[in-house]
């Protein structure tokens, strides 16, 4: 007959071995669980129309970043984007919001309600209710702007409205590119310019 000692030396050394095998076992488990889940890739897309077709792939508050040549930073957000074609070439962004923090310390905010943007081409094509700011006074509305995404180039291809430190304004044409120089970026306002002058100090 084993003696009480004994019996219970026998009984921990067994579980010196069983629980350290159970743990590991416990732990492989989630590891295995861990890999049969989709991938964080899947995350940012989903399907809007929530039905059974053909799912048509929505990424959620996308955001792109760059840099131009001149050393310009190019922020680029939106609530959401699809693509219009395979890839992520060109893709439809809803409500976007851009910032041009240029070189010299100025700033100019691109905001509308939809846009295409193109990787291939390197350009947004802004649409719907486009509002353009600059941190020099100027806020200016449009219907539509062709802007460039690696280099201080913009246009536009409606006409524009807005106000200034000069007063208020419409044009036909509004052009954002950097002088002959290249050190600043200038706003210019083309085809049939008219101008309300009010003087902020009189």
């Amino acid at each position: 007959m084993a003696r009480r000692g004994d019996t219970y030396s026998y009984v921990i050394g067994w579980l010196k071995i069983l629980l350290p095998l159970v743990a590991l076992a416990l732990l492989s488990t989630l590891f295995l669980v861990g890999r049969s889940s989709e991938p964080t890739v899947n995350i940012p897309f989903a399907d809007p129309d929530g039905s059974d077709g053909p799912a048509r792939q929505q990424i959620v508050a996308p955001r792109y970043a760059g840099l131009t040549a001149r050393g310009d930073q190019l922020i680029l957000t939106a609530d959401s984007a699809e693509p219009l074609a395979d890839g992520m070439d060109e893709v439809l962004a809803h409500q976007l919001d851009a910032s041009i923090d240029m070189s010299d310390g100025s700033r100019i905010t691109l905001r509308s309600d939809r846009a295409v943007v193109s990787e291939g081409e390197q350009s947004a094509d802004l649409e719907g209710a486009v509002r353009i700011e600059s941190s020099t006074g100027y806020r200016i509305d449009t219907e539509r702007l062709r802007a460039a995404m690696d280099r201080i180039e913009a246009e536009t291809l409606a006409p524009v409205s807005g106000e200034g430190p000069a007063g208020s304004f419409t044009a036909g044409k509004l052009t954002i590119a950097p002088t002959e120089t290249g050190e600043d970026v200038q706003l210019l306002f083309t085809q049939g310019v008219n101008l309300i002058y009010d003087p902020k100090d009189p």
